[in-house]
């Protein structure tokens, strides 16, 4: 049956509050962070002292002859949080920096910057120590018992062979998943390496690349393996003579923003979470916290009784959770940092790279006070709204979002909290959703402007208990009313632009919402489609009373069991190279899930509401309401689609398998082995030994919701 927001709300964050009526010994649900002072770091920029960008390699790369990198995946500790010590984290780390020769190792690190139509192939070598994860790992999820020390890169938003899109059997460690074929590309590769070919065949886009390893998905990206990939070409460069600022590595005013929410482990984690030590390796001050006990209101919501029993026992500790929500924020890799900037024109790049938190960034003038905000009784700011220089208006212009430009650029307001009814905003951005903007601050020379999120946790509808706020709403969240302000747990203050004089004046912006973009874009028009799939995003719960995730379609696996399927049962979205699509995605759950896709960029058609419960009833959707267009800023090219409760979502894709070409004279013909099943030709890799084609994934970009068990197989043949 449906199950409602109302009545199952995710009750994550409980508070260590708590501790002196349950007793020391008795691990809590939840941790927070210590205060952390805000505005304190500078924002990290990109390059030599700030995130490494990688540079290739002196040869080329083998079996292609293409552009080659080698990059290392390492344990290593960073100071990303003002006050405390250094964080451990695992990460990315080139062989070559730009501008530092061997990289240092940082937070993010990594970032490449490719060109449009030119491959390169990179060798990621795995150097995670073996034993205990950073961040607890629940073994009762699927895959997690293979090894903490896995790994596979997933290039999110690329259009990359199969062998090369680094999906959850694609790991490596020493050992291989039972997908992984990544060394045809690599024949000499040592056994802790995987080789990854990557075409660059797509428009100028802002991806990122992050860890895919089967179920410790979430616990790696949360413990840093992630960063940026950027890929530029002759378009975007045209656009500079029109106002766009020149590129970052040409010294030019953009500035990627990866946004993160994390937990830091303060000096009383023994007291507060005695079973931490017993799952963690690292627990000084400093250190990544992650939720690690179910929540046992939400278990007890599954009936039950204390205690368990055979057919369902408690839930196991650590345990996989429904979402996490950090109370500190980051961006570009440190905590609250400010930015620099001149009184004039500036191209932003965000990425939510949270795990579960949706973002509604808003831009207001700093008010003076300790938090740069102050709260109405409403709970927002009252603060005066940014106004942007070349709009005149509390709007900046959008120009992408993660599928490279819009068709044509839109205004988005910056000083709007999310609707309840319609869900729109400001700049919504869930998670691995990205948006490209142009801001003018020529206005506020001498002032500062924040950065500053509202968007309820669990999206839609939220828990008070996720929402942090020095001072506000105490009784809906304790912690509030304990942290001095100035300083975090603070989830609604991201960052603050520190506004100077001008050097020099802008050129003209002659980049207008008129402005067509869509030479510079992948063609929008698609073949007919050859079918259209009804499926459906479903909520249930597992063996240990949890509540779990899952995709399916409009028919149930059996009468009694509902239309959810587990990952590992056969795939079911099966299509041929070439084939045009339409998916009618049914959200039966209370959540908005951003939906990604592997392999293909899909155009967002409408979004419909439907009467759940007679879905459930006949399988038919009984409409409450017509189709409406997709907001002005999702139109385009996208590959993490938001789908919202009660709604069907309707996209649109063709499924094109990429191709492996290199320079030399082996292409189009590459072959690596003695006419063995291994062999590329023309530019095919082999069919997956684990599903006989080319294997891609879709699933849910809320990392919890993803492993538990949000993710279905996607296979072209």
């Amino acid at each position: 049956m449906f199950r409602t927001k109302n009545r199952y709300i995710l009750l994550v964050a409980m508070f260590a509050i708590a501790i002196s009526v349950c007793g020391a010994n008795f691990a809590q649900a939840f941790y927070q962070s210590p205060q952390i002072p805000l505005f304190k770091t500078p924002l990290r920029g990109v390059g030599p002292g700030g995130i490494p960008v990688a540079l290739p390699d002196a040869t080329p790369a083998p079996v292609t002859g293409v552009t080659h990198y080698t990059i290392g995946i390492d344990e290593y500790t960073d100071q990303i949080a003002t006050g405390l010590g250094p964080t451990t984290l695992r990460g990315y780390s080139p062989l070559l920096a730009l501008g530092e020769g061997p990289s240092p190792r940082r937070h993010l690190g990594g970032i490449i910057v490719a060109e449009k139509g030119s491959p390169l192939q990179i060798t990621f070598r795995n150097s995670l120590p073996a034993g205990q994860h950073i961040i607890p790992s629940d073994l009762t999820i699927m895959g997690a018992n293979l090894g903490n020390n896995r790994t596979a890169t997933h290039l999110h938003g690329g259009h990359v062979p199969w062998i090369s899109d680094g999906g959850p059997h694609d790991w490596f460690d020493g050992g291989q998943g039972s997908s992984f074929l990544n060394n045809i590309l690599n024949p000499g590769a040592a056994a802790n390496e995987a080789e990854y070919y990557y075409p660059n065949d797509q428009s100028a886009r802002f991806m990122w690349y992050h860890d895919h390893a089967f179920g410790i998905t979430r616990i790696n990206a949360y413990a840093g393996i992630a960063t940026a990939y950027i890929i530029r070409d002759n378009f975007e460069r045209s656009l500079r003579t029109l106002g766009l600022p020149d590129f970052i590595e040409n010294g030019g005013r953009e500035i990627p923003l990866v946004v993160q929410d994390k937990i830091f482990v303060g000096p009383n984690i023994s007291a507060a979470d005695p079973t931490w030590g017993l799952f963690s390796k690292v627990s000084a001050p400093g250190s990544l916290w992650y939720a690690h006990i179910y929540e046992r209101n939400r278990w007890k919501m599954a009936g039950n009784a204390a205690g368990g029993s055979v057919k369902n026992p408690a839930p196991p500790d650590p345990s996989v959770i429904p979402e996490f929500f950090g109370d500190t924020m980051l961006v570009n890799g440190t905590t609250f940092p400010e930015a620099t900037v001149e009184a004039r024109r500036y191209r932003l790049r965000v990425l939510n790279a949270c795990n579960a938190r949706f973002l509604n960034l808003q831009l207001f003038i700093d008010d003076g006070s300790p938090n740069g905000i102050t709260l109405n009784a409403a709970g927002n700011p009252a603060n005066a709204p940014f106004v942007d220089g070349a709009q005149g208006l509390p709007a900046v212009l959008q120009i992408g979002t993660e599928g490279g430009f819009l068709p044509k650029p839109v205004k988005v307001p910056t000083n709007l909290p999310v609707n309840p009814v319609t869900l729109a905003g400001s700049m919504l951005l869930a998670p691995a959703e990205r948006s490209d903007i142009i801001i003018d601050f020529s206005r506020y020379a001498g002032k500062n402007v924040i950065l500053y999120n509202d968007a309820p946790a669990p999206f839609p509808m939220g828990d008070q208990r996720n929402d942090y706020f020095p001072g506000f709403n105490a009784k809906g969240n304790p912690v509030n009313g304990l942290t001095v302000p100035g300083n975090g747990p603070n989830t609604r203050v991201l960052m603050r632009f520190k506004v100077v004089a001008a050097t020099s004046p802008d050129t003209p912006l002659a980049i207008k919402t008129s402005t067509d973009f869509t030479p510079g874009i992948d063609p929008l028009a698609m073949p007919p489609a050859v079918r259209t799939r009804r499926l459906t995003l479903n909520e249930s719960y597992d063996n240990y009373g949890r509540l779990i995730q899952m995709l399916g379609t409009d028919v149930a696996l059996t009468p009694s069991s509902g239309f959810g399927r587990p990952y590992m049962t056969m795939p079911t979205e099966e299509t041929t190279d070439g084939a045009t699509e339409i998916w009618e995605i049914y959200n039966t759950t209370g959540d908005t899930h951003p939906i990604h896709f592997h392999l293909v960029n899909v155009q967002l058609m409408n979004r419909q509401p439907f009467q759940v419960q007679s879905l459930f009833a006949n399988g038919t959707a009984n409409f409450t309401g017509p189709a409406v267009l997709p907001a002005s800023n999702e139109q385009g090219w996208k590959e993490t689609v938001r789908m919202n409760p009660g709604e069907i979502t309707r996209v649109i894709m063709r499924f094109a398998l990429p191709k492996i070409t290199g320079p030399g004279p082996l292409y189009p013909l590459i072959t690596t082995g003695a006419n063995s099943v291994k062999d590329i030709i023309n530019g095919n890799p082999p069919p997956s030994p684990r599903t006989g084609g080319s294997e891609y994934v879709w699933h849910c970009h809320i990392l919890e919701h993803e492993e538990h068990d949000m993710m279905r197989p996607l296979v072209v043949y």
